[in-house]
């Protein structure tokens, strides 16, 4: 069982990273090794981490996590702008993702190893836990299929085409939306072991066709992606409730 303060630091690292980081910022990161954003970002990840840590004495942990956080973000843009300058398409998300997890779980476990936490407020671990599957499942997951398409090489389809009828366009960021709805209900219906239900939603997802079959098979693949992943965690989480 994963201890709770790591838990609470997985969360903050989702809000800080994820929830609460513009795409304007993410995108201004790529284009300078240092700059403006990086620092605006790094402070959300310390106060995300010392806020939800729960513990006074805990900011010293949230600091380290904090500067080494800035090292992998500095360390990926450089990798980032170093790869397109030599006109490479590599995909760092997942490298940095797996360092950041990394270090604030080792930060977190060697904290509890040498002091005693005392948390202001006690959260239930079962109120932490589904809290986390939340707010994973909403633009978390948004994003890690985004990347999860671009090492598969798999493009949006492009929409408002001169020959595109107009029962087939799409209405901006619609798509995004329409999945962390049905995540979010496909991670309830879990909760409460109503399983049958979760097949309703898939049948009512399926009715829609698209004369485009490229269209057809992007929504297919990321529906059964963003089902699978809401699943995945729906059934995890409610094995260790």
């Amino acid at each position: 069982m994963i201890p709770k303060l790591i838990l609470l630091q997985i969360i903050a690292h989702l809000l800080a990273d994820y929830i609460f980081q513009p795409h304007r910022w993410s995108n201004l990161k790529r284009q300078k090794i240092v700059s403006v954003q990086h620092i605006y970002h790094v402070v959300m990840v310390f106060f995300c981490s010392y806020i939800l840590s729960f513990d006074f004495h805990f900011w010293g942990a949230a600091l380290i996590i904090t500067i080494l956080h800035f090292g992998i973000d500095v360390l990926k843009s450089y990798l980032q702008i170093t790869a397109e300058r030599k006109n490479k398409d590599i995909n760092y998300f997942f490298y940095d993702q797996a360092l950041h997890l990394i270090i604030l779980a080792s930060i977190s476990g060697l904290y509890l190893h040498l002091y005693s936490i005392n948390y202001i407020f006690d959260l239930s671990y079962n109120t932490i836990f589904i809290a986390f599957g939340f707010v994973l499942l909403s633009k978390p997951t948004n994003i890690f299929m985004k990347n999860i398409f671009a090492i598969f090489k798999i493009e949006t389809p492009a929409g408002d085409t001169p020959n595109e009828n107009a029962s087939e366009k799409s209405l901006p960021n619609a798509g995004k939306l329409i999945g962390i709805m049905e995540r979010y209900l496909v991670f309830s219906l879990i909760l409460v072991s109503q399983y049958a239900a979760v097949g309703l939603i898939i049948a009512a997802k399926s009715i829609l066709r698209y004369k485009s079959s490229y269209k057809n098979e992007y929504i297919l693949v990321g529906t059964l992606l963003s089902f699978g992943i809401a699943t995945l965690t729906g059934i995890y989480i409610s094995s260790v409730l």
